[in-house]
């Protein structure tokens, strides 16, 4: 190995003997390599025009300076789950072999492939793009310029597509994929992952089987139609917050019941104030007068979101199975916050059946796609008919 040091700023980079970086023709190398490599004393010294000197004897307000290459397309990235292939159409599918996987002879770098895109509408003018695997992949931009910012976006598109009919779970901030786009039309991964592993070949055999033989199939129109209407949604309100639906959501699916009743609830709470600003308060007038003689007699706690929906049933604005469902989420939420009482699913299912009507009313929107996903939690395992605990107990008093 032989090394090279940044002139502009500073660093040191390492090549193999054969490979000559000052003639390269490569966009990731600086253009200021010199073979004089001075090495750094300690972490007291900053680099200054071109040598290491010590902070004290650098000029008032000196930051170290930046390399002039650029961050070619770096990308914040979330994988939907489960495992999917996205199919611009019906021939476009790769037909993965169950000889090629054993085999591990299959084309990984199709995988990596970018099948669509999707406008963001933001300042930079830069579009979402999707892979063949699934990956969502947003520019590492000024309008997402930190890992927090990244992880919001991404949660806002998936819970698009949820609004929009697609199974899609939450990206907490620790499974957020740092990449780039690569080769301009594939999607690069840095961060190891099952994906990326699949993508270079690398997968075990038991890794690579299920994923590639039976991926979860989504069309490009469908994905595309479902984050539409998704969008459509979510700016049609400014208090509503995809990640609280998007989290409530995936903990329904997992039977982590507390948190989707927690998260769930919020987005309640979200859709009530819309409606109550946007839908009750806006067109008291036109209600009949038993809505204005029930405003007049909960008038002091007009401020709880029980009195709430109990006038938006009485004007109307959803219906009474809907307004059953939220009575009765409301008082197991409180169950929980005071007394620590977890909900059983059946509740949860029952909130998340009546969701699709309020976000309906809320944002305007008829035939909401996301009235398709309900149920599909997993299953719930129970334990063996007959069981034999004698080897677990011996080797407990063996440890004692």
């Amino acid at each position: 190995m032989k090394q090279y040091q940044d002139t502009e700023t500073g660093m040191i980079y390492a090549f193999e003997d054969d490979y000559d970086p000052l003639t390269a023709n490569n966009r990731n190398i600086p253009k200021t390599l010199t073979t004089t490599v001075k090495l750094r004393p300690d972490d007291s010294h900053v680099w200054y025009q071109g040598a290491w000197i010590e902070q004290e004897h650098a000029p008032a307000g000196h930051t170290p300076p930046v390399s002039s290459v650029p961050s070619n397309n770096p990308a914040w990235m979330a994988h939907l789950r489960p495992y999917s292939a996205v199919h611009r159409d019906a021939f476009s599918g790769l037909n993965v072999t169950l000889d090629q996987i054993n085999a591990n002879s299959y084309d990984g770098r199709k995988l990596a492939e970018v099948v669509a895109s999707l406008p963001l509408n933001n300042s930079s003018g830069i579009p979402a793009l999707v892979s063949y695997d699934g990956a969502i992949a947003i520019p590492q931009c000024s309008d997402y310029p930190s890992r927090v910012d990244g992880v919001r976006k991404l949660n806002e598109i998936l819970c698009s597509f949820l609004l929009g009919g697609v199974h899609v779970e939450v990206l907490h901030s620790e499974e957020l994929i740092i990449g780039a786009l690569h080769d301009k039309t594939s999607l690069f991964a840095y961060t190891p992952s099952l994906h990326a592993n699949l993508r270079w070949n690398w997968a075990a055999p038991a890794d690579r089987c299920l994923p590639l033989m039976s991926p979860r199939v989504l069309m490009v129109d469908e994905m595309i139609n479902a984050f539409r209407q998704g969008q459509r949604v979510i700016q049609s309100m400014a208090s509503f917050s995809p990640l609280f639906l998007l989290s409530g959501y995936t903990a329904k699916v997992y039977r982590n019941n507390s948190d989707a009743l927690n998260n769930l609830w919020i987005t309640v709470e979200q859709l009530t104030e819309h409606l109550w600003g946007e839908k009750y308060l806006k067109h008291r007038s036109s209600f009949p007068n038993n809505v204005a003689e029930a405003h007049l007699k909960l008038a002091k706690t007009l401020g709880r979101i029980s009195t709430k929906h109990e006038l938006l049933r009485l004007a109307n604005i959803f219906s009474e199975g809907c307004f059953q469902a939220l009575s009765l989420a409301r008082q197991k939420r409180n169950d929980l916050a005071h007394e620590g009482v977890i909900p059983d699913s059946q509740l949860i299912e029952q909130l998340w059946s009546v969701l699709p009507e309020l976000i309906e009313v809320a944002s305007g929107t008829k035939h909401l796609a996301m009235r398709q996903l309900n149920g599909g939690a997993v299953e719930d395992w129970g334990i063996p008919a007959r069981t034999n605990f004698d080897e677990w107990l011996n080797l407990a008093t063996a440890l004692r």
